[in-house]
C-alpha cells in the first residue's frame, strides 16, 4: 500500500523496459525509476531468505501494473535493509557512478531518511575532493553566476544548493510522521550528483483514531514476536484491542474447520468471540482486552469488505507428508492463504485448510485478488518500502461446485471491520511464517531423565538383605 499509482505520467519518467530482446532505449532526458523495497529485514532474520522471496515481490509488482507489468523486465527492484546493510552497496555505487539528481520519493515512515544516511556517498580517499577545493570551486561557480545572464535561478519547490563537505549532517530520522519537513539535497562528487530527500507522502491517516501515547507504537520497527492464533467459528481476532477486527466467515455446523492467523503487526492480538468483539470494536462493552482506540472512535468502525484466501499453500503447509512420498494431487485437502495488509503497520497471514470434497472443478487457476481499502475486489498490493506503478487489477476464476446449476467461489473468506472501513489491502501470500520455520536445526533429543533418589537407600538395603538370605 505505499505503492504511488501512475507516477510514470504524473512526474513524466521514462517509460520501462519491456522484455523484447530488441527493445532499445532511444536518447531521453526523462529520469529513471527504481523500486526499492526497504525494511526488507523484518521480512525474514537472513539475507538468504529475504532473496528467496524476490520472485514473489516480482509478481506482486507485475500484477498491480496490469497488462503492462507482464512484460516489464522489472530488474530495477531492489530488496533492502539500511539497518542491516542488505544490497545497499550496490544501490551506493550505482549512485555514484550515474551521477545527475538522485530522488527519494515515498510515503511516511517508509524508511527514506534511514536509507538515504546509508546510501549517501561519504567521503572515502579518493571519492570525496579534499574540502579546500570544493571551497574554491564553489567560489569559481558563484562568480560565473553572477556574470553570466542565462543561468537560471533554482525552483521554489527546492531548498538552495548545500556547500559540498566530504560528511555533511544526515537527515533526522524518527518514527513520527513528518519528521522530513521539507526536501534535503546534498551534492556528492565535487558537484558529480545530489542525493535528494523529499518529505513523506500523506497515507490515510489511521493514527488520528489511535491514542495520542500509543501513535508511535503503530511503527515496525524490529521484527515481531509472531504467533500463531487459531481463530473457531464465531470468533474473531482483534489488533490493538479493536483498531481492526478480522472475522472468519466460517460454517459454524462444521467445527473441524479453523483458520490461524499469523500478526505481522506490532501490536496486541487477541481471539475472542465474535459477538465480544465487536462489542470491545465499537466501545460498547467494557473487556479486559487493552484497547489503543481514541475516545468516539468506535463510531466510525464499518466494514472493509470480505477478502478471499486464494493462494495455494497446500506444498509448503504439507511439506512433511510430501517429504514422505505423499503426492500432493492425492492430499485430501488443501490450504489456502492470503496477507491482510494494516496500511503504515504491517499485515496478518491468513491460512486455512479446507477439504477437496467441497471443490470438484476449477475452471481457471485462481489468482490473487488485490483488494483495497475500499473493500472491492480489486486495489493494489503493498510492500514496506518505496514502491512504484500503475494500478490495474486482473480478473478472478470462477469455481463450480457439486451443483452444475449454481457457481460460486469456496475460497474461504473473512471479513475485516476498520475506522471508516479503510487502510486494508490484500496481497498475495508471502508464506513469511513457514520460511521462518523451515530449515532451522532440530533440537537435539533430551537425554533420559535421571533415576528419581527417592527411597534409593531403602531400596539398596532390602536387596542386600535378600541376597543374604539367599546365600545362608
Amino acid at each position: 500500500m505505499s505503492l504511488i499509482p501512475s507516477i510514470y505520467k504524473n512526474l513524466s519518467l521514462a517509460r520501462p523496459r519491456t522484455q523484447n530482446r530488441r527493445s532499445q532505449h532511444s536518447f531521453s532526458s526523462r529520469p529513471s525509476v527504481s523500486f526499492i523495497i526497504t525494511r526488507s529485514d523484518l521480512l525474514a532474520p537472513s539475507k538468504e531468505m529475504v532473496d528467496s522471496m524476490m520472485p514473489k515481490f516480482i509478481a506482486i509488482l507485475r500484477t498491480a501494473m496490469g497488462r503492462m507489468g507482464q512484460k516489464l523486465r522489472l530488474g530495477n527492484v531492489h530488496l533492502v535493509s539500511s539497518k542491516r546493510g542488505w544490497w545497499t552497496k550496490d544501490i551506493k555505487e550505482s549512485i555514484w557512478h550515474r551521477g545527475g539528481g538522485n530522488w527519494l520519493v515515498g510515503k511516511f515512515n517508509v524508511g527514506k531518511s534511514n536509507l538515504f544516511e546509508v546510501l549517501f556517498p561519504k567521503g572515502s580517499r579518493d571519492r570525496a575532493p579534499v574540502y579546500a577545493e570544493i571551497q574554491r570551486q564553489q567560489e569559481i561557480e558563484s562568480a560565473h553566476r553572477s556574470t553570466d545572464p542565462t543561468f537560471f535561478s533554482e525552483k521554489k519547490l527546492l531548498p538552495p544548493p548545500q556547500p559540498e563537505v566530504p560528511f555533511p549532517p544526515m537527515p533526522l530520522v524518527s518514527s513520527l510522521a513528518g519528521t522530513t519537513a521539507s526536501p534535503i539535497r546534498l551534492p556528492f562528487g565535487n558537484h558529480k550528483g545530489e542525493l535528494i530527500d523529499m518529505p513523506g507522502l500523506e497515507r490515510g491517516g489511521l493514527e488520528q483514531y489511535v491514542k495520542s501515547e500509543d501513535k508511535a507504537d503503530l511503527v515496525m520497527t524490529h521484527r515481531p514476536i509472531v504467533t500463531q492464533h487459531i481463530i473457531k467459528p464465531g470468533q474473531s481476532l482483534l489488533l490493538g484491542g479493536g483498531l481492526v477486527r478480522i472475522t472468519p466467515l466460517l460454517d459454524e455446523n462444521d467445527r473441524s474447520i479453523t483458520m490461524l492467523a499469523y500478526p505481522f503487526v506490532p501490536l496486541k492480538s487477541h481471539v475472542t468471540s465474535t459477538e465480544k468483539a465487536s462489542g470491545t470494536q465499537i466501545q460498547e462493552r467494557e473487556s479486559g482486552v487493552e484497547s489503543i482506540l481514541a475516545d468516539g472512535a468506535g463510531t466510525h468502525m464499518s466494514s472493509a469488505g470480505r477478502f478471499k484466501l486464494r493462494t495455494d499453500v497446500t506444498k509448503s503447509r504439507a511439506g512433511s507428508m510430501i517429504r514422505a512420498g505423499v503426492s500432493a494431487e492425492k492430499l485430501p485437502f488443501h490450504v489456502y492463504a492470503t496477507d491482510i495488509l494494516i496500511e503504515g503497520i504491517g499485515w496478518v497471514e491468513l491460512v486455512c485448510q479446507v477439504r477437496k470434497s467441497k471443490r470438484v472443478h476449477q475452471s481457471e487457476p485462481p489468482a490473487e485478488d488485490f483488494t483495497a481499502s475500499s473493500g472491492t475486489e480489486s486495489g493494489v498490493p503493498t510492500a514496506q518500502g518505496l514502491s512504484i506503478g500503475t494500478t490495474t487489477f486482473a480478473p478472478f476464476g470462477t469455481i463450480q461446485t457439486k451443483d452444475d446449476s449454481t457457481q460460486s467461489s469456496s475460497f474461504p473468506e473473512v471479513e475485516i471491520f476498520t475506522p471508516d472501513g479503510k487502510y486494508i489491502g490484500q496481497r498475495t501470500c508471502l508464506d513469511v511464517w513457514q520460511t521462518w520455520n523451515t530449515g532451522k536445526p532440530r533440537t537435539k533429543r533430551a537425554a533420559r531423565p535421571r533415576k528419581p533418589m527417592s527411597g534409593a537407600k531403602k531400596r539398596e538395603k532390602m536387596r542386600r538383605r535378600a541376597a543374604l538370605v539367599t546365600g545362608t
